[in-house]
């Protein structure tokens, strides 16, 4: 017997309601997610990345003598910027402070506070939330204890080789602090959606 077209469904099983529902992706980038007016992003990041990398160690590397490494760490590394996929806000606030800073690491141990401020436009520019912010803390930090084991201009590489590495250490503690936040919030927000069985 046909059944009739005025009889109400009956509810659908919320477990089937459930299945049906969208699965949420895993976390990604969120510059990743940018509509990019050239280029693709993962070549963009890797190649903005050498670039900073390059231009930073030319402007780090330069002595009296080899002045021609400060003026291409200083067009290299504004360049980086440019090149990293992020919004062009961001992109364009961050070269020259960076860049200014970068030449006062030149002055030493005393300096490496100016490590921080690099760190910060990177989590600029790769969009991380307010709270990794948090992470500017610990190469602070380092830069205060550093004066008190590098005395001399000529263990200016101590300088160099440990601040870089809290600095990418920061970088990916940031990281990490961006997608455990995501993960929270998106828990708070499934908790907080009503189940619907229409």
């Amino acid at each position: 017997m046909p059944a009739d077209p005025n009889t109400a469904s009956a509810p659908r099983d919320p477990a089937g309601a459930d299945d049906a529902a969208p699965a949420h992706d895993g976390w990604t980038e969120p510059a990743s997610r940018l509509p990019l007016r050239w280029g693709a992003y993962r070549p963009r990041l890797a190649i903005g990345l050498a670039m900073l990398v390059i231009g930073t160690a030319c402007v780090l590397g330069t002595t009296t003598y080899s002045l021609t490494l400060l003026l291409i760490g200083s067009l290299l590394q504004p360049a980086g910027w440019a090149v990293l996929p992020s919004t062009i806000g961001r992109r364009v606030a961050v070269p020259l402070p960076v860049l200014g800073f970068t030449w006062l690491m030149l002055g030493g141990s005393g300096f490496a506070w100016c490590y921080a401020v690099v760190l910060a436009a990177w989590l600029l520019v790769r969009l991380r939330p307010l709270p990794s912010f948090a992470v500017l803390l610990l190469p602070a930090a380092w830069s205060a204890l550093l004066p008190l084991f590098v005395h001399d201009y000529e263990h200016g590489w101590i300088t160099i080789a440990t601040s870089t590495a809290v600095i990418v250490g920061s970088a990916w503690l940031a990281k990490w602090i961006a997608i455990r936040l995501d993960s929270w919030q998106s828990v708070r927000t499934l908790r907080k959606e009503p189940r619907r069985f229409d």
